[in-house]
């Protein structure tokens, strides 16, 4: 999972209708990071402990409205920091005003028969106004371990390894063979397959990567193989629009699944 607060927050769709499934693209796209949820019930339990995060409710679905504006003032109870919002197909105005006015949901309601442009442009000044992306610039996906590889040749040598995180914008590796690295070292044609998703593309050694007690170190062993742990950014000028499509759309899939495992615990 990745951390919240000042680095991001999560932003929760619970009972997402279809109409949805093109805006989802558009805000993952945006570099908002962003969930489909269908239990209110797992979605208030993890709320509770992330209380940093946005939730969307589809008030259409899942439950009936009474019981949806009970659940919303839960969520907006004394010195909640969760961001609440709704939406509905439902434009009458007594609704809006007792979601607006009386519970004062601080994302707003959302009426999805203005369709899904409109719609995504005010989710996009909503998530920006409650500055849901923190102070970074590219949402990153945490791998599990053994989830995604990542091959290369440098030098006329096959480096393989195993994928850390990944974003956008480049990749933490941990490589087998403890081989050395340069910072500056350029390695063509490196690629990340992960989730049935493969992208190749040049990237460029920055940095050792600061790794966490428990993590395998730099150039030490792990599980009777040899590692060294880098940070690598990818070359701009290597990725066309579709490659950047894919890469978004993997960091989406990598997190949702992670959630989606996380919800079977609670």
């Amino acid at each position: 999972m990745i951390e919240t607060g000042a680095l991001g927050k999560k932003v929760l769709f619970l009972y997402p209708p279809p109409v949805l499934t093109e805006i989802i693209e558009e805000l993952a796209r945006k570099e908002f990071e962003v969930y489909l949820v269908r239990d209110h019930q797992k979605a208030r339990r993890f709320l509770a402990s992330t209380p940093d995060s946005i939730v969307f409710i589809n008030l259409d679905e899942g439950l009936k409205e009474p019981e949806w504006e009970r659940y919303v003032r839960d969520l907006r109870g004394a010195e909640s920091t969760i961001g609440v919002g709704v939406l509905s197909l439902n434009d009458d105005q007594d609704l809006k005003q007792k979601y607006l006015m009386d519970i004062q949901v601080p994302c707003g309601y959302i009426t999805l028969k203005i369709g899904s442009a409109k719609t995504t442009e005010i989710l996009i000044k909503t998530l920006e106004a409650n500055e849901a992306r923190g102070r970074r610039k590219f949402v990153r996906a945490l791998c599990a371990p053994g989830s995604a590889q990542c091959t290369g040749i440098h030098k006329g040598e096959t480096l393989r390894g195993e994928v850390v995180d990944f974003s956008v914008a480049g990749m933490a590796l941990n490589l087998e063979g403890g081989v050395q690295l340069d910072a500056g070292t350029i390695l063509r044609g490196f690629q990340l397959a992960v989730k049935g998703g493969r992208v190749v593309g040049d990237c460029i050694v920055v940095a050792h990567r600061e790794t966490k007690k428990g993590e395998a170190q730099a150039s030490e062993t792990s599980g009777g193989r040899r590692f060294a742990s880098y940070i690598v950014m990818f070359d701009p000028n290597s990725l066309d629009d579709n490659r950047r499509e894919k890469l978004r759309s993997l960091v989406f899939k990598v997190n949702q699944a992670s959630l989606d495992k996380h919800f079977e615990t609670l």
